[in-house]
């Protein structure tokens, strides 16, 4: 599976026990029903490889405790670790067309009123003053902030947000 056809959950960022489990820490805050996954998908080497879930559940906020089928020892689990944590954009939960939360944006395209098509959205970061909107397209990631002064419409059923962003702002990226 391609990245373009996935969104970013998380990362992996701390080992759980000695038996192979570890903690993801979930950057978008969408909540899964986990009865529902089989499996993340983990990059590695730029490439996403399947790993089938044997158990997960949340247990803090943005938190969650899995224990992967394959995964069975400290050592094995230490290979994940830091690792990026992703899933099929069919696991996106459906929007509302009258409101739309920002972790719901994420996979959504960036079409400029004036450059075209500027990318997808990857990851919106809300921990700093202003939030921010990062987008990649062709491995190039940039950012801008969630303010009226950029984005100017977002289209639910299309998935797409209309910015208008000077050129030499994304430049800066």
């Amino acid at each position: 599976m391609q990245k373009k056809d996935c969104f970013l959950v998380g990362t992996v960022f701390k080992l759980h026990g000695y038996k192979g489990d570890v903690n993801i820490y979930n950057e978008v805050d969408i909540p899964f029903d986990f009865n529902t996954l089989d499996y993340f998908l983990i990059e590695q080497n730029s490439e996403l490889i399947p790993f089938f879930i044997d158990r997960a559940r949340p247990t803090k906020p943005n938190v969650v405790l899995v224990k992967f089928e394959d995964v069975n020892s400290e050592e094995e689990a230490k290979e994940i670790l830091k690792r990026k944590v992703f899933l099929p954009k069919e696991f996106l939960p459906e929007t509302d067309d009258k409101r739309v939360s920002e972790k719901q944006l994420i996979g959504f395209s960036i079409v400029d009123m004036k450059m075209g098509e500027l990318g997808k959205i990857t990851f919106i970061n809300s921990q700093t003053t202003q939030q921010l909107i990062y987008a990649s397209k062709d491995g190039k990631e940039f950012c801008f902030p969630m303010h009226d002064k950029f984005v100017k419409g977002i289209d639910t059923k299309a998935r797409i947000m209309e910015v208008e962003i000077p050129e030499e702002f994304l430049n800066l990226n």
